[in-house]
């Protein structure tokens, strides 16, 4: 009988731990809807004020996503390593186009990179 009246008290404090992230998320401005798998905090983060607005985040996500698919197309029988550091190159190039004042980190493109190489569909 203890073992279920624990189990109802758990359910409720894993309810109300949800309820109030979920209560932080909307009280600091974040739309879970806007928040591309988790990366657009992490890139809204390096950038200026601004700058810091959704439209931005899905330029950038589309310039590496271009990048990628070019190097994915014209580099199939390369390594994946050699891959990566020319899809850095042209993301950085198609980034420096966007005229951001606070360039993005290359941790944070790397990142970018590997989950648009991802969801690249199959041929």
């Amino acid at each position: 009988m203890s073992s279920i009246a624990l189990q109802y008290i758990l359910i409720i404090f894993l309810v109300i731990g949800i309820a109030y992230f979920v209560y932080l998320l909307k009280d600091k401005g974040v739309g879970i809807k806007d928040d591309y798998f988790g990366i657009a905090s992490f890139i809204l983060s390096t950038l200026a004020k601004d700058e810091a607005t959704p439209e931005n985040v899905k330029k950038i996500i589309r310039a590496v996503g271009k990048a990628v698919e070019y190097v994915e197309i014209n580099f199939k029988e390369e390594d994946n390593i050699m891959k990566e550091d020319t899809a850095m190159e042209l993301s950085k190039e198609a980034l420096a186009a966007l005229n951001l004042t606070n360039p993005l980190s290359e941790d944070s493109i790397r990142y970018i990179i590997r989950l648009a190489a991802a969801l690249l569909p199959k041929k």
